[in-house]
């Protein structure tokens, strides 16, 4: 069976699953966020099945950014073909505006956070989605994040790194969709201070315990898988 095979026979249900989560969200755009030249070719991470582009969902109150290709069926030298890595990873936040062009989203900090996330992805592969199965929520540092200045100090440190929490979940979307060669998992992407980045891993409790506290705390706050560079502290 040859990858196109895998593809011509999955894929039509994979987008389907998929468009529907997003849309019981939102309205899902008709167009996505893609690059006139697959990074794969320059160098960047390859996806599993080659194809790289997210998705845009909307609401009047908030924007969600989503991965679109890191679940695409894909067949493994290995192993059994899968829905790619079997996650797709999504943002959302309220802060940018809903009426946003297509551009203006992908160049936002939210944009450019899911996009930098998706990639480091597709880096690990599925390294991601077993510690996802272990640990239920983890934390990865972004270099050089681009966030609004006024984050400076609150949510990227003096080096200019951010720190973001992978796996929580919430009544806004389901935790994982039924992928027709493997079950998908929706992957959130949640914004950490600075303060809350360190409580991980400067704690009495355990870097594991930690972060399930801070999750914790977020459900608390509310709005748990909802990014703000406004948004309080939990620590």
């Amino acid at each position: 069976m040859t990858e196109s095979t895998i593809g011509d026979t999955h894929d039509a249900e994979t987008y389907r699953v998929l468009d529907e989560a997003w849309n019981s969200w939102g309205r899902l755009d008709s167009d996505v966020i893609a690059h006139l030249i697959n990074p794969a070719f320059m160098g960047g991470p390859q996806w599993p099945a080659l194809r790289q582009a997210h998705a845009i969902s909307r609401r009047d109150d908030a924007l969600l950014v989503a991965s679109s290709g890191l679940a695409d069926p894909t067949e493994w030298e290995n192993s059994e073909p899968t829905n790619g890595y079997e996650l797709e990873v999504f943002g959302i936040s309220p802060d940018i505006p809903g009426d946003s062009d297509t551009i203006s989203v992908a160049t936002s900090w939210l944009g450019q956070t899911v996009m930098t996330v998706s990639n480091l992805v597709a880096q690990y592969g599925f390294r991601v989605s077993d510690m996802l199965e272990q640990y239920g929520v983890i934390t990865i540092q972004l270099e050089n994040a681009q966030l609004p200045r006024a984050a400076t100090g609150t949510y990227l440190d003096e080096d200019g790194a951010l720190v973001v929490m992978l796996g929580l979940v919430g009544d806004e979307l389901p935790g994982t969709v039924p992928g027709p060669l493997s079950p998908i998992r929706l992957v959130n992407v949640k914004l950490l201070t600075v303060a809350e980045g360190r409580f991980c891993v400067n704690n009495s409790m355990g870097d594991a315990d930690a972060r399930h506290e801070l999750a914790r705390r977020f459900a608390a706050q509310g709005d748990v898988l909802r990014s703000s560079i406004n948004r309080p502290s939990v620590v």
